[in-house]
């Protein structure tokens, strides 16, 4: 294969940790062949990690020098495991690579609520109003990325920053409506002279369908450096798309609670509870009907409506925490799809999300052992899995056995996995902004 390009950079703020301290490291090369995307007029790309110094504290500093070949490329024999191809990334090893101080700014514009759920649930951020509430603005550094957080009806093209580099861009792909704004937002971000990457967090259609999106994504000639995506979806391959969790239903104002702000000790005066739409010719009239056949009203916190409300109103989201604080499972039958608000509302506040698992009608992966819902059993989330809700009396029998102190430690363990579980969404979503953004940025220059 004919070398016929070559360029060296210094990466200031990538870092590998050794795998043994002192100077043994010291003066080693590693050879791989990695892909680059954005290479010019590259097929692959041969890296060359030298090490040049050996730092008190074990880590290595690499320097990377890059030459494009033409034609195709062997997978090496021996690779590093940072840069292991591999089916999952390992989102520790990313998020451990140090970036120096305040080397990057990364902007997130939200045009849709899931990234409330991102900027308050997932990274702990907060937010001023600004401009009478018509913008609100955040700034919070994660391993020595700047991330600007932007959210509200004033975030537009005109009124974003012009210079912006790195940009997280949340937009909402569930209707057709919805995905032509979305697709006015990506039309426009070339016409940021200055931008060298972005990254879609998509609220997904419910049926899986979002075909739209690729286009946009580099892989096939467009501006999109990777997405996350919300639900079962068939793109999802850890290497362009990622999967994301619906979460809770900012939209509907629902509170970023925090574990020590409930009660887990007292006794809750219900069993279950299910608040929610009763969408015709679902599950959902399956469920009212056990319910009302096993005479299950007394033990549970039923309150069902015929059609379905985007808002709610301070009197209806505080009738909604109550009963999920006062019952020790959450019943969540499938609506348009199997992943519902509720499941992770439920478990911030301790209760254990009852699920009807069931893949709904569309596109959604249901080929895979662990679908639908794979990011929760990913991650063993402690959620009962239903088949049938002719099978609820058996369970709600079963649950009325447990003694307080059982309970208590359930409904603890829930609450400490859930938080484990935002943890671990976080160091995901910065490990893939670091990799995306920050090493398979093009280093020519």
């Amino acid at each position: 294969m004919k070398e016929y390009a070559h360029s060296e950079r210094w990466l200031p703020a990538y870092w590998l940790q050794a795998p043994t301290s002192g100077n043994q490291q010291a003066g080693m090369l590693y050879n791989v062949t990695r892909c680059i995307v954005n290479a010019r007029a590259c097929v692959c790309a041969h890296v060359a990690l030298a090490v040049d110094q050996t730092a008190d504290d074990g880590e290595i500093k690499l320097r990377i020098s890059v030459g494009c070949t033409v034609g195709p490329v062997k997978e090496p024999q021996y690779l590093p495991p940072f840069v292991h191809k591999q089916k999952k990334w390992n989102y520790s090893r990313l998020i451990n690579h140090k970036f120096n101080s305040n080397c990057c700014t990364v902007e997130i514009w939200g045009k849709a609520s899931i990234g409330v759920y991102l900027w308050k649930h997932i990274l702990n951020g907060e937010t001023e109003k600004l401009q009478g509430g018509l913008v609100y603005y955040g700034n919070k550094t994660i391993d020595d990325i700047s991330f600007n957080f932007r959210f509200g009806p004033g975030i537009i093209q005109s009124t974003v920053p012009s210079d912006v580099e790195f940009v997280v861009l949340v937009l909402n792909g569930r209707s057709k409506d919805k995905i032509a704004i979305s697709k006015v937002w990506l039309d426009y971000l070339p016409l940021y002279k200055k931008l060298r990457g972005a990254i879609v967090l998509l609220l997904g259609d419910e049926r899986c369908d979002n075909d739209w999106l690729l286009p946009y994504m580099k892989s096939r000639g467009g501006i999109l450096n990777a997405a996350f995506m919300v639900y079962d979806s068939t793109l999802v391959d850890n290497i362009e798309f990622y999967q994301w969790p619906l979460g809770v239903a900012a939209y509907r104002k629902f509170p970023h609670v925090l574990p020590e702000q409930v009660d887990t000790t007292s006794s809750r005066s219900h069993v279950c509870n299910f608040l929610g739409t009763l969408y015709e010719n679902s599950s959902r009239h399956v469920l009212m009907s056990v319910i009302h056949t096993w005479g299950l009203e007394e033990d549970c916190i039923i309150l069902g409506r015929m059609k379905w409300q985007p808002l709610e109103t301070k009197e209806t989201l505080e009738t909604y925490i109550k009963a999920l604080l006062n019952s020790d499972l959450t019943l969540s039958p499938v609506g348009m799809n199997t992943e519902c608000y509720r499941i992770y509302e439920a478990m911030s506040l301790g209760s254990v999300p009852v699920v009807e698992e069931v893949v709904t009608p569309g596109h959604c992966d249901h080929n895979s052992f662990n679908s639908p819902l794979r990011l929760l059993k990913e991650y063993g989330a402690p959620v009962y899995y239903i088949k049938d809700w002719r099978g609820l009396p058996t369970l709600i029998q079963h649950d009325a056995q447990l003694t307080l102190e059982e309970k208590i430690e359930r409904r603890i363990s829930v609450i400490q996995w859930y938080k484990g579980f935002k943890d671990t969404m976080k160091r995901k979503f910065v490990g893939v902004v670091k990799n995306k953004f920050f090493i398979d940025v093009p280093l020519f220059t």
